[in-house]
């Protein structure tokens, strides 16, 4: 599958602005997910793949699961070092306990059945593995100009949670210690398996 023309220089993009607008919360990141170099890393919705090359770079074995098969394309050309798969969090192409970390930023008001999402990711993940979710608050989520606009490159559903709900739901789900730090318009919720 070609990334010519628009939608590459969108990819191209998106994928350098997606660390750079972590940059800042990268160590909050590392320091919650205590990645340790040889670890197994999940990025589900990754897209691109940008974050998770940080983590391949730091030594851990990152892979994506992206929907978007042009992503996954881009993906494998720019970030080498990345493993990437087309698929949906509903349904994770890979054994229990295959990954030691796994992470949906913004991408979790995505999926399409969440709670489908939240037993695959448990399932994949190993004893003691962590998920780190960070989402939108609902009050600084896109609004239906942005999903109109964007919703054909970042799929048509959109589920945002208010922080303790989305602990509940992890809680719901089998996960334990569920943890939030807030930020200005994102949060973070970390748990474990």
């Amino acid at each position: 599958m070609k990334t010519g023309g628009r939608f590459a220089l969108l990819l191209r993009l998106e994928d350098r602005m997606s660390v750079r607008r972590r940059q800042s919360d990268l160590p909050t990141i590392r320091s919650l997910l205590a990645l340790h170099a040889g670890g197994r890393l999940l990025d589900l919705g990754g897209g691109t793949g940008a974050l998770a090359a940080v983590f391949a770079d730091d030594g851990a074995r990152a892979v994506v699961l992206e929907p978007n098969p042009r992503k996954v394309v881009f993906g494998r050309i720019r970030h080498p070092n990345v493993e990437y798969r087309q698929g949906h969090a509903e349904q994770i192409p890979f054994a229990n306990g295959s990954f030691d970390r796994a992470i949906a930023m913004l991408s979790f008001h995505h999926m399409e059945d969440q709670d489908r999402a939240l037993r695959e990711v448990y399932r994949v993940l190993s004893p003691s593995g962590r998920f780190l979710v960070q989402e939108f608050h609902p009050a600084f989520a896109p609004g239906a100009m942005a999903r109109r606009i964007f919703g054909r490159r970042h799929g048509g559903h959109h589920r945002y949670y208010e922080s303790d709900d989305l602990r509940a739901a992890l809680a719901a789900g089998g996960f334990r210690d569920p943890v939030m730090r807030s930020g200005t318009r994102m949060y973070y919720v970390l748990a474990v398996r």
